[in-house]
């Protein structure tokens, strides 16, 4: 069933700070404990699948995994070309409709980003309104 999608991520990078919004249509199903949301930003695809101690970011080309027990080495897709990175799960938590996740990204042992997410999914009535 389509669900409205509410995505919002602030992220830190030493004095600088961006944020990013979408609201958009898409899809939340969950099997066996493992909750899957994807929706489209400007005709890229994102995805977002997490449970208890496992989470996957991918943003179009980019892809990011995570472990809530340890740092995990990613390679991940810029623009530019391709950089190692380590995540770091600082904290994860859900509940019906709601993820909140603050992860860290590491170049070596350099931090580079803290991300503070919030991605909320509701149901959609025949209208299209939220219900």
């Amino acid at each position: 069933m389509k669900k409205r999608i509410s995505y919002e991520c602030l992220l830190v990078n030493g004095p600088v700070k961006e944020k990013v919004k979408y609201k958009e249509i898409g899809d939340h199903y969950e099997v066996k404990g493992v909750h899957h949301i994807s929706f489209e930003v400007e005709g890229k695809p994102m995805h977002i699948q997490y449970d208890d101690t496992h989470v996957h970011l991918v943003n179009d080309q980019s892809v990011l995994h995570f472990n809530k027990d340890m740092r995990v080495p990613n390679k991940y897709t810029l623009p530019y070309g391709v950089v190692e990175l380590h995540t770091k799960v600082i904290s994860l938590e859900y509940r019906e409709g709601t993820m909140k996740f603050i992860y860290e990204l590491y170049d070596q042992e350099h931090l580079v980003t803290k991300a503070y997410m919030m991605v909320h999914y509701s149901d959609i009535d025949e209208e299209g309104l939220p219900s």
